[in-house]
């Protein structure tokens, strides 16, 4: 155990034996408060982990699809996670992070109802549907909040969803390029295929839905790259990037078109494009740009 996790672990049982918060110092109550913010979030990410589990495995029924979807509780993780946060007092310098957080667990609460209701009805789409809508509003959240908040209420990797370290490599560059990808990263993963077995009908209902924001997506995320002047060390990775963002979004323009003409067969083909598209990248980066990239790829 760090340094900083028993310096929490004592904040913590300080506030359980019934010393005052107030009595703490002020990182000491950050680690008290952070401690209880992750237990208190654990119950919508582990509900949402059985979700998505559910959402991406083989069922022999559609209605053995959606019991499983329905056992995986995610109600009740974010009623409980909800309530875990209703009991927090923030430290007065997480104060807004805490603000921004009890509105997204009040989001996600009443978006509930738009899943029974897919579930009930036994709409697949729906369902897929009403999992967005939760990613969009975790969106919004995650990029609302500081790295510190941000790092303990995921309890992951924070290069996968958090702010970027202030020692990050590359300095305003790197930033601005974590920023973007980080971004794009958050908006886009909530679009894409789930895993979830569609027919082609599903699927090109599926994608008139979403290709219009996965080409705004790509067309954004590459301008805001081409406005950013690389040093040399990165001017290499920097051109790979711009290249990557243009490809994809040709991809995305031509699956589509695909989709228009009702030809599943060329919309599948072309989504196997995004992941050789990816891998191309990653082969063409630089070890040093590496953490620059980490939020998307």
């Amino acid at each position: 155990m760090g340094f900083r996790a028993i310096a929490a672990w004592m904040a913590a049982a300080l506030v359980v034996t019934g010393c005052s918060f107030l009595e703490l110092s002020t990182e000491q109550q950050e680690d008290a408060y952070l401690l209880r913010v992750a237990q208190a979030e654990s119950h919508w990410l582990e509900a949402s982990d059985r979700f998505d589990r559910a959402l991406g495995a083989s069922y022999a029924t559609r209605g053995v699809f959606l019991v499983a979807i329905n056992d995986a509780g995610l109600a009740e993780g974010a009623k409980r996670s909800l309530d875990g946060a209703d009991a927090l007092t923030p430290p007065e310098t997480l104060a807004v992070d805490h603000e921004h957080w009890l509105a997204f667990r009040r989001a996600i609460v009443e978006l509930e109802p738009q899943l029974v209701a897919a579930i009930q009805a036994g709409d697949t789409l729906g369902v897929i549907a009403a999992r967005q809508a939760f990613g969009e509003v975790e969106g919004d959240f995650l990029l609302s909040i500081g790295r510190q908040f941000c790092v303990h209420l995921k309890a992951v990797d924070p290069a996968e969803d958090c702010p970027a370290d202030q020692n990050l490599v590359g300095g305003e560059y790197g930033q601005a390029v974590f920023g973007a990808l980080r971004e794009y990263a958050i908006r886009t993963g909530p679009l894409f295929f789930t895993g979830v077995e569609l027919n082609p009908i599903q699927r090109a209902s599926y994608l008139d839905r979403v290709q219009p924001d996965i080409e705004q997506l790509l067309r954004n995320t590459g301008d805001r790259l081409r406005e950013l002047a690389p040093p040399n060390e990165f001017a290499g990775d920097h051109d790979a990037l711009l290249a990557y963002f243009d490809d994809q979004h040709a991809t995305a323009v031509a699956i589509t078109a695909a989709n228009a003409t009702g030809d599943d067969a060329r919309v599948l083909e072309l989504y196997e494009q995004y992941s050789v598209a990816t891998e191309r990248l990653q082969g063409a980066l630089s070890e040093a740009a590496r953490s620059i990239v980490d939020p998307a790829f």
